[in-house]
């Protein structure tokens, strides 16, 4: 038998190969960690990248409970951050004012909607036109209208809009008190109904302020729920200013009705239905030479329509000045602003809408 001539390995040759084996894992983990690290830098980019792209598509929707989002605010304004939206948050909630209020500085990328016991924060489309206007040239007069501070070139006009509701009108007066123009209602859709009814006051109104030389426009108040009854509503409008003409857009009000009981029939009218109906109206009044406009509030031009395809049309938004908030919240492109459902203006009696266009 042979002698066995091999050797054992020593404690320095184990300690080596050990310290090799840990240095090999430790570059093995490094690596993998540099591997998850871009990974992650990719898909951020990738994902971002996505969201842009459909940014010009749709608009971004996060639904938060009510209940937990004042909560939230709440331990905000408890918190000792110097943040200047904090700031302004608190100097908020000292005043009394809501949590919507105080969400609309917090979020000033989004747009924040209540609605149906939840809040809604839409991402603002990069993609639409932007208004332009200054904010700080927003003024609200001791008589409780809203001026703008206008440059060179620039027009804006004070007016008013109305319906039956607001009863009997001295359209003399209303020229008086310096009022430029006025929406009268030329019909609506009953929302349950579906049946459409002539304003009772339409016919006496547009007589009326057009003898006082003021510069008219019509609305109507659509429950459309295709693009056949569309076009009914507009020939029902076309119909009824034949015979009158008018001197501003003839407009279409989109709005959502929140009464969960009354049976509203547009209630489960998608965005693209009601967007297809919207447009339908308008080049149905287009195609008779007139001018179309789309009034709505914030919940119209997010919850309700797709804004991308409505670039081209003109709109006239709805959104009430508060205590501490006298600019309208809306970073779109606009052509009128109502701005108060409680104004007063000599010859109507009680509240009526003001507005100011910018022409």
């Amino acid at each position: 038998m042979s002698e066995n001539t091999e050797k054992k390995p020593g404690r320095k040759n184990r300690l080596g190969k050990y310290l090799l084996a840990v240095t090999l894992i430790d570059i093995f983990l490094l690596t993998a960690c540099i591997f998850l690290l871009i990974k992650n830098i990719y898909d951020k980019r990738t994902y971002e990248k996505k969201i842009a792209e459909e940014s010009s598509e749709e608009v971004h929707e996060i639904t938060v409970d009510e209940a937990e989002m004042v909560e939230e605010i709440e331990k905000i304004t408890a918190s000792g951050s110097d943040d200047e939206r904090v700031k302004r948050v608190k100097s908020l909630a000292e005043r009394g004012s809501s949590a919507l209020e105080m969400l609309k500085v917090l979020f000033p990328q989004q747009i924040v909607i209540a609605d149906e016991g939840a809040f809604h924060f839409f991402d603002i489309n990069r993609n639409l036109k932007k208004n332009t206007y200054d904010i700080d040239k927003f003024v609200l007069a001791e008589n409780g209208r809203m001026t703008y501070e206008k440059d060179d070139g620039e027009d804006c006009y004070c007016g008013i809009d109305v319906s039956e509701h607001n009863g009997e009108i001295d359209w003399e007066k209303v020229a008086a008190d310096d009022i430029d123009f006025v929406y009268i209602r030329a019909g609506y859709r009953g929302y349950g109904s579906g049946k459409m009814v002539e304003d009772k006051y339409f016919v006496q109104n547009i007589e009326g302020a057009k003898a006082a030389g003021i510069s008219v426009g019509v609305y109507y108040f659509t429950q459309a729920v295709n693009e056949n009854e569309a076009i009914e509503e507009a020939d029902f409008i076309l119909e009824k200013i034949t015979d009158y003409g008018v001197d501003i857009p003839v407009a279409i009000d989109v709005e959502k009705i929140d009464d969960p009981e009354a049976g509203v029939r547009t209630a489960k009218l998608s965005k693209d239905e009601y967007t297809k109906n919207v447009r339908a109206f308008c080049r149905r009044i287009e195609s008779r030479g007139y001018a179309s406009l789309i009034y709505g509030n914030a919940k119209t031009f997010t919850m309700l329509l797709n804004m991308s395809e409505l670039e081209d049309k003109e709109k006239w938004f709805a959104d009430y000045i508060g205590p501490n908030d006298t600019v309208p919240y809306f970073p779109y492109e606009f052509r009128i602003w109502q701005y108060d459902s409680t104004g007063s203006c000599d010859g109507v009696t009680g509240n009526v809408d003001m507005n100011l266009a910018f022409y």
